[in-house]
C-alpha cells in the first residue's frame, strides 16, 4: 500500500472548474476545500467531530420530520454560490431543500456548521463565515468547539451577530426549522459530554 505524500495548500487564482480537475485524481480520503482560490486539504476529523455532525444532522433532521419541512441536512456535501468562481468548502453539516437529488454541491443553503480543527485558523475561519453569509437564503452559521462545551450561532435574524453559548445547559433555538434543544445535545456520546456529567 502506498502512502500519499502530504500535499501543501495550492495558491493562486484556482477557479471551481481547475479545482475539481485537482481533487479528481486524489485520493477519495482527502478532504479539500477551495478558499478564494487556494486549494486547502483538511485535516482528518477526529471521533468527537465526526460524531458531533452525526448528532446534528440527526437533530435537525428529526426536526424537519416533526416540522413537515422540505429541508434534509447533509454531512460534509460541498456548497458553492452563484456567481462566485473560487470558492467550494466541504462544510461538516449543510442543510438544503429537499428532496436529494443527483448534485454533487448545494448552491441553496439554509444553514452550515463547522466544527472547529487544531488547524483552522481564525482568518480562513473568518473568510468561511463571510461566503456562508452571502448565501442568498443562508439563516444559520453554526461554528462548534468540539473539546469544549461551546457553540458559536451566528444568524441571519440578529444580522449575524455571533450568539456564544458554553453551558451545557443552554438552549440552542432555530425557530425556522422548528429546532429547541441543548448545547450538550450535539455533543452527544463525546468525551466533552461524558466527562462533564
Amino acid at each position: 500500500m502506498t502512502v500519499n505524500a502530504p500535499v501543501r495548500p495550492r495558491s493562486g487564482a484556482m477557479d471551481i472548474d481547475e479545482f475539481m480537475a485537482f481533487i479528481a485524481p486524489r485520493p477519495k480520503e482527502e478532504r479539500w476545500h477551495l478558499i478564494e482560490g487556494i486549494a486547502v486539504m483538511m485535516t482528518p476529523p477526529s471521533l468527537a467531530h465526526r460524531q458531533i455532525a452525526f448528532n446534528l444532522c440527526d437533530l435537525l433532521n428529526r426536526a424537519f420530520r416533526t416540522q413537515q419541512r422540505d429541508l434534509l441536512a447533509y454531512h460534509e456535501i460541498a456548497i458553492r454560490l452563484p456567481g462566485v468562481m473560487n470558492f467550494q468548502p466541504e462544510p461538516d453539516v449543510v442543510v438544503a431543500p429537499g428532496p436529494a437529488g443527483n448534485a454533487l454541491f448545494a448552491e441553496d443553503f439554509r444553514l452550515v456548521a463547522e466544527i472547529l480543527s487544531p488547524s483552522n485558523t481564525r482568518a480562513e475561519i473568518e473568510l468561511k463565515l463571510r461566503r456562508y453569509r452571502e448565501g442568498e437564503n443562508s439563516l444559520y452559521v453554526l461554528l462548534i468547539e468540539p473539546r469544549e462545551f461551546r457553540l458559536e450561532i451566528h444568524a441571519r435574524s440578529r444580522n449575524w451577530q455571533p450568539v456564544v453559548l458554553t453551558n451545557r445547559r443552554d438552549r440552542i433555538e432555530m425557530p425556522e426549522f422548528g429546532l429547541s434543544c441543548l448545547v450538550e445535545d450535539p455533543y452527544r456520546d463525546t468525551a466533552v459530554a461524558v466527562q462533564s456529567k
